[in-house]
């Protein structure tokens, strides 16, 4: 009987422009948003901070990815299991969360790597080679979590 063993697949992203551009312009449409809200001067300024944290917040964790939580790689190896490399230098085992996300433009990988504890890697074609993004959406729909659509 002959067995196939499935190759580890180790992801490591780069910088995304795009990821960048999107996330500026989300942000910047939100505060741009807030100051047309019949608001209180205060609270305008409260909403306008808030969404400033998100910003500084998305950036570190998946554009520098700087935060200590932050994903700088992730290993599914030939057992089925990811590891994660974590900015913090942290490698926590981690299950894949049937909650991610997959299309060939876009793939957003959520993980549990314990009850309270989530990451997040978001994979744009401009951040990983695209062959290994192809092999990554083939490998997700043959052996992955059944859920993810």
């Amino acid at each position: 009987m002959v067995t196939k063993s499935i190759p580890e697949l180790r992801l490591r992203p780069q910088k995304s422009a795009t990821l960048l551009t999107f996330t500026l312009a989300v942000h910047a449409g939100a505060m741009g948003m807030v100051l047309f809200l019949p608001l209180e001067f205060w609270l305008q300024f409260l909403v306008l901070l808030a969404v400033a944290v998100s910003l500084l917040q998305a950036t570190r964790t998946h554009l520098l990815r700087s935060s200590d939580s932050a994903i700088k790689s992730a290993q599914w190896d030939s057992a089925g299991e990811w590891t994660l490399f974590l900015a913090n230098g942290d490698e926590p085992a981690a299950q894949l969360k049937a909650s991610s996300y997959l299309q060939p433009w876009l793939v957003v990988l959520n993980f549990s790597t314990s009850r309270f504890r989530r990451h997040t890697l978001i994979l744009l074609p401009d951040a990983i080679d695209p062959e290994r993004l192809r092999r990554l959406r083939v490998r997700l729909r043959l052996l992955g979590n059944k859920d993810i659509a």
